[in-house]
């Protein structure tokens, strides 16, 4: 059981009082039937007298505000409504040690309802960077109703100066997902990123051990290819002419904000290594339309290439 160490009540209990913004409406899922031929007579083969017929397979998910129809899903599907989202992660927030004095709360909604995604930043306590820049501490919990994303419930740190949102790797429990089965156990995701939560100090310790550590060629370039799946050999990558070289442009990205922008500042260390791959998963350009399901993409990616070999180290 989480123990509030800080009084998070009022600041939590504010955000309650405001409601749930544009996810204040429940999802409601019915009887799929469908209209077999328009000039169909008669009643055979379970069609009724209209030519009408259950599809006992499939369900489908409305809003029950508007009756406007969100998504079909087999049986098994299991999602969470919005408003128990949102009171589940204001919960967790409320009762784990980190200080809510001041809280920001953004819940974002697709058009029909399909998507959401709530964030939290929580401005009353900044950290310090070993570079010297200060960052505070940001929840995401995001879900859908139309199958495109898992629901996920993450804990991250937010930069002030370079705007990166910064990833966990000391603590891989800073991000709980889990499919829309009858797997997902959201009180465990709110279980397991609280204590996350109560551990944050640890994080940080580890990013002031990466900048103490220094950073090879080698390592470097295995975990950007890793990440840019990049699939020809390293041993002939040139970090004098690379942009001339290859076409991977998340490859040439990478390298590119490593050489000349956070080693620079920061550094020929596993920090500067760091920082640049939580550039990439936070503002490399993308052809994709759906921003939220691609940083999804890139948070995943991210974390793993940064446990493989930031890690090591």
């Amino acid at each position: 059981m989480l123990h509030a160490l800080n009084n998070n009540f009022e600041a939590i209990q504010e955000l309650r009082e405001g409601g749930y913004g544009d996810a204040d409406f429940t999802v409601k899922k019915a009887k799929v039937l469908y209209h077999a031929d328009p000039n169909f007579t008669g009643c055979y083969k379970g069609y009724d007298w209209n030519g009408i017929k259950t599809y006992d397979a499939k369900e489908v998910y409305y809003r029950e505000d508007t009756g406007e129809p969100i998504a079909i899903h087999g049986l098994r599907y299991n999602p969470i409504q919005y408003p128990t989202m949102i009171d589940k992660t204001r919960d967790m927030i409320e009762r784990c040690n980190l200080d809510a004095t001041g809280i920001q709360e953004r819940i974002s909604v697709s058009p029909n309802g399909g998507m959401c995604l709530v964030e939290y930043k929580l401005p009353a306590k900044e950290y310090t960077t070993p570079d010297g820049d200060t960052g505070n501490v940001k929840v995401m919990a995001l879900s859908s109703f139309n199958g495109v994303w898992s629901f996920i419930l993450s804990l991250g740190f937010h930069q002030s100066a370079c705007l990166n949102s910064q990833i966990f790797i000391k603590n891989p429990a800073s991000i709980y997902k889990a499919r829309h089965t009858n797997k997902l156990d959201i009180d465990l995701g709110v279980s397991v990123l609280g204590k996350a939560a109560n551990v944050i100090e640890d994080e940080i310790d580890l990013w002031h051990d990466l900048y103490n550590t220094k950073s090879d060629s080698a390592t470097i370039l295995r975990a950007f290819a890793d990440i840019a799946n990049y699939k020809d050999t390293i041993d002939e990558i040139s970090w004098s002419s690379y942009k001339d070289d290859m076409n991977n442009k998340a490859m040439v990205y990478l390298m590119d904000k490593y050489q000349n922008h956070y080693a620079p500042k920061m550094g020929h260390n596993m920090w500067a290594v760091y920082n640049t791959i939580t550039d990439w998963s936070t503002h490399a350009p993308s052809r994709s339309k759906d921003s939220i399901a691609l940083m999804q993409r890139r948070t995943a990616k991210a974390s793993e290439v940064m446990e493989n070999y930031l890690l090591a180290a």
